[in-house]
């Protein structure tokens, strides 16, 4: 089952999001808890990424760590500037699920947005959400590190013939 998985996962058959759901109650057991916790925060975005801002042992993956900047986009789709500290640093988390940076890596254009839910509650009283902008390779680079770290694991489960 994980090698077929595997397989569609490196032709493009099938998506994080579609591979993700089948290979979860199957590695329930055979993995440990840690491993399952990473790979349900890949599926529905990292719930404690503000740790990522308030502690230097925050304990989530470094490969989601980008360059970028933070604006507040607003409900009409405008970028503006945001006055928090946390703005005035280079690299961000994103806490985003898997699928959705799939989807915007497919976007066209070199940059991307990418939505940080957790910053908009500390920083958008106005209305709208806080948005990281960071090259699209970034996005494309999570997703290499997390399919080839997913795989890793599938094969440690599951050694090919």
């Amino acid at each position: 089952m994980f090698q077929e998985l595997k397989q569609k996962l490196l032709s493009g058959q099938i998506t994080f999001s579609e591979a993700l759901p089948k290979a979860l109650p199957q590695l329930r057991g055979k993995i440990s808890d840690e491993k399952l916790l990473w790979l349900a925060s890949e599926l529905q975005g990292y719930s404690n990424a503000i740790e990522f801002y308030q502690n230097q042992n925050h304990g989530l993956p470094r490969y989601r760590i980008v360059p970028g900047a933070l604006f507040l986009m607003t409900p009409d789709g405008n970028l503006n500037e945001l006055k928090h500290p946390y703005a005035k640093r280079t690299d961000f988390f994103l806490s985003a699920p898997v699928s959705w940076l799939e989807e915007f890596a497919r976007l066209q254009g070199d940059i991307s947005i990418v939505e940080v839910p957790e910053l908009t509650s500390f920083m958008s009283g106005a209305g709208g959400g806080v948005v990281c902008q960071t090259k699209k390779v970034e996005l494309r680079r999570i997703i290499a590190n997390f399919r080839n770290e997913f795989i890793a694991l599938l094969d440690q489960v599951e050694p090919a013939n």
